[in-house]
């Protein structure tokens, strides 16, 4: 990365001498995702339930999860090009308008007995392609909205909200749901018109390309092809990208893929859905925990150290629920192996927005996202054959496998990694892969 790219990617008039917190614009977005992601969250458990109660087929209430998926994976690229091509503020105003239509329509047709399975699925894929679209332009917002040396802190902040509304969301929604079908809904649908406030409240521009370039930009913009494809070659030719590439891929198949064996790994136990809940609630806490402690673990060591201190732990810890497999303990060391991913994910985004031209975010930072859930929505469907012809502890030793060759390409490629970390003291931490 060019000493060019960095300046360019820095933001310009924004003082680093005040806190975080006090951010004015950062502090509104973050407010409205909070809202925002706790309203997703809620949708998350509600789509399944409402699908099983007006159909009572769990093939279709799981065939709804995966039409997300595909959709998220698929949009990727083309919403980071998007997020570079238009003013991002917009974009977010846009989307989150977006889903409180569709969310607020789903909410009336269900209270007029009028939501049949094709305008379900219909709403959850429109509302998944909004999804990817805002976040890629809220990821690459940051960094026009927060000082470069207060990214990770941003993006650690960041990863706390997500932990939070993952922990808190699903027991609200089923909380809701009791209320009536149409009310977790509702509650979505009112926290995308919060969000859309927040942001429209930012004061700061958002235009990654800025007016003077519009017009040597408009051929450029002719073709979505070509903006996609330069993302994808800024990430082939950047060393520290292709390193977190490899090391992200793997990584990340491995936490999902642990997640996922544990639930079926108890459920063939014999533990109740209740103990599968709480089990499930304390690995998002380790998360969270992490998360929360992001900003001081990053000052302990540089990122190459913290990054191979991380994946050594994590091979250890899913190593010792893989001799647990079967008994509740299991997901106590999963909920450690939790705890430093926040703060090194955050470094990760907090590096990349930090070097990477404010016209381009959007595009690499949907190429590294590319990676890292292609290989996480792979997981499930991988992990649950393994346990259904192999077994759990089989299962377990998939993904201990993933998370060894995450470790082996972050120790091949320490040399980029540490070559490429900030010159100044570690700053605060971020958000993950």
């Amino acid at each position: 990365m060019t000493a060019e790219a960095a300046t360019a990617a820095e933001p310009t008039e924004l003082d680093d001498t005040k806190p975080l917190r006090k951010n004015r614009d950062f502090t509104l977005l973050w407010g409205g995702q909070t809202v925002s992601q706790l309203g997703t969250a809620v949708s998350v458990l509600a789509f399944p339930l409402l699908v099983l109660a007006l159909n009572g087929s769990a093939v279709q209430a799981g065939a709804l999860g995966t039409l997300q998926a595909v959709i998220r994976v698929t949009f990727q690229l083309p919403a980071g090009a998007f997020a570079d091509r238009w003013n991002r503020k917009r974009v977010m105003q846009v989307c989150d308008a977006g889903r409180a239509v569709l969310f607020a329509a789903l909410a009336t047709a269900i209270l007029l007995d009028s939501a049949p399975l094709a305008v379900i699925f219909a709403v959850a894929g429109a509302a998944a392609v909004l999804d990817v679209l805002f976040g890629a332009a809220e990821t690459s917002i940051v960094s026009q909205l927060v000082p470069r040396s207060q990214l990770p802190e941003a993006f650690a902040s960041n990863e706390a909200r997500s932990y939070g509304a993952s922990l808190a969301g699903p027991p609200l929604g089923g909380f809701l749901y009791a209320f009536g079908r149409s009310v977790p809904f509702l509650f979505d649908a009112l926290s995308y018109l919060l969000s859309f406030l927040a942001v429209s409240f930012i004061r700061r521009p958002a235009d990654p390309k800025g007016e003077q370039e519009k017009g040597e930009g408009a051929a450029k913009k002719a073709s979505l092809r070509h903006d996609m494809l330069e993302g994808l070659r800024h990430v082939v030719a950047s060393p520290f990208l292709r390193a977190v590439i490899l090391m992200a891929a793997p990584v990340n198949f491995a936490l999902t893929g642990a997640q996922f064996a544990s639930v079926l790994t108890l459920t063939e136990s014999g533990h109740s859905p209740r103990a599968l809940g709480i089990a499930q609630g304390c690995i998002a806490i380790g998360g969270l925990l992490g998360a929360l402690f992001a900003a001081r673990i990053q000052r302990l060591l540089p990122f190459h150290r913290l990054l191979l201190t991380a994946l050594t732990a994590l091979v250890v810890l899913l190593a010792a629920s893989t001799v647990l497999n079967g008994s509740l303990a299991m997901v106590a060391p999963l909920a450690t192996g939790l705890f430093l991913a926040p703060a090194v994910n955050s470094i990760l985004f907090g590096r990349i927005a930090a070097t990477t031209p404010a016209h381009i975010q959007g595009r690499v930072i949907s190429v590294v996202a590319l990676s890292a859930t292609a290989a996480a929505s792979l997981a499930p469907i991988v992990v649950g054959a393994v346990v259904e012809h192999r077994g759990g502890t089989a299962a377990m030793t998939a993904v201990l496998a993933a998370a060894v060759l995450s470790l082996v390409a972050a120790t091949l490629t320490r040399r980029t990694l540490r070559e490429s970390a900030p010159a100044q003291t570690p700053p605060p931490m971020c958000q993950s892969v």
